[in-house]
């Protein structure tokens, strides 16, 4: 595989980074034409590896607990249009919106 001979000299325009990743994929390809395995993608390793490093590791992180809803089932549009108190917590946008929809489907006003 001589293909990727002149992509493995390092020049001072490619990061050190970069052309140990590209000699790395030489030898890689090279051993893997030998003994017939499958390519190694170092980029999705090195993306991985970053990736992990951003959101930490999600075994550990806690889930949280569901909250009962703000707004009740029984409350109708006009119960929430006639006060002018704002509501003792904030109400999640997908809450809302789930209300706002099921009182267009009675009304008719969402198909």
């Amino acid at each position: 595989m001589e293909l990727f001979t002149a992509n493995c000299l390092a020049t001072d325009d490619k990061p050190l980074e970069l052309s140990k990743l590209v000699i790395e994929e030489k030898c890689s390809v090279e051993k893997n034409t030998e003994s017939n395995l499958a390519l190694v993608n170092h980029g999705e390793k090195l993306w991985q590896e970053n990736r992990e490093k951003w959101v930490g590791d999600q075994s550990r992180q806690r889930k949280k607990p569901t909250k009962d809803q703000i707004i009740s089932w029984s409350t109708t549009y006009e119960d929430l249009l006639s006060t002018h108190e704002p509501f003792t917590e904030s109400i999640p946008l997908p809450e809302m919106v789930d209300f706002l929809v099921d009182i267009w489907y009675d009304e008719g006003l969402y198909d």
